[in-house]
């Protein structure tokens, strides 16, 4: 068993905390949407003896905690570029899923000269565009508005339902699946249908030219196939987001669906091997 020690941040609002063990270059791991840390269990017992793993916790998530702000997830950002900077972290590497991926790209156009290198799990600058071709910042406010709401109403039966539903369709090796469910009752369904809402009212694709560090990008699209979507056409749903990276790597998976560690774990962490070993 792992013995954790804590860092919290002094600045309010303290919106993320982070467990740290090993010791090493470091790397900053953000879970996605309604998760918690324990997402990246078998990454930290594959790269505890390597490096020194900062495991962030957003509160709200996989907790039911809160806190009052008006733009949750760029705070949130600006934590994880605080945190780096305060913890004079060198080399740092900053890896993401899915949100967490998001706000490792964000974080990464702002401070072009803090992190070593970026790995994004399933994660893209604008991520509604990739199901809904089209959709803008402005023309998804009343539909974030909506699912802001939405959320925020269910009752315990029909949160555990939508829950089950939507990782039914992100996770593809069945026995996976109820740990990500209970993270997801165990979150904050007020912060929850926030963060979903301002996923689709933030568009950060302008950033990415800004971004110097390499990024490697993990992509799904078996889940979509069943919609009539090809390999091919998810792939250019992907690089047309990326394309203004200047060294970016981008990696589909054949078979995994959105949480790619869990349904491909052996070719996941070769290529993310190769891509820790590159200088």
């Amino acid at each position: 068993m792992a013995v954790f020690k804590t860092f919290n941040l002094s600045a309010a609002p303290e919106l993320i905390s982070t467990d740290i063990i090993g010791k090493g270059q470091p790397i900053i791991l953000v879970h996605g949407m309604a998760c918690s840390a324990a997402v990246w269990e078998e990454f930290v017992e594959r790269y505890q003896g390597s490096y020194e793993l900062h495991l962030v916790t957003i509160k709200g998530f996989g907790n039911k905690k809160s806190a009052e702000n008006e733009h949750y997830l760029n705070e949130v950002k600006n934590e994880l570029i605080a945190y780096t900077r305060n913890k004079k972290l060198k080399d740092a590497i900053l890896i993401g899923h899915s949100m967490g991926g998001f706000l490792s790209l964000w974080a990464a156009s702002e401070e072009p000269d803090l992190f070593y290198k970026i790995i994004s799990v399933d994660g893209v600058p604008y991520f509604p565009v990739l199901q809904m071709p089209g959709i803008t910042p402005e023309t998804a406010k009343t539909m974030a508005e909506s699912m802001k709401s939405f959320m925020a109403k269910m009752d315990d039966s029909s949160a555990l339902a939508n829950q089950e539903m939507m990782i039914d369709s992100m996770i593809a090796t069945e026995e996976k699946r109820d740990k990500v469910v209970k993270m997801g009752m165990n979150s904050n369904p007020n912060v929850v249908g926030q963060a979903y809402g301002e996923m689709f009212t933030t568009d950060i694709r302008p950033l990415m030219g800004k971004i110097q560090t390499p990024v490697l990008v993990f992509g799904s699209w078996a889940a979509y196939q069943n919609f009539g979507a090809t390999k091919e056409s998810v792939t250019y749903g992907y690089q047309n987001q990326l394309k203004d990276i200047r060294n970016v790597h981008l990696l589909m998976a054949e078979e995994a669906y959105h949480f790619v560690f869990y349904d491909e774990p052996d070719w996941f962490y070769a290529e993310v091997n190769k891509f820790l070993a590159q200088k």
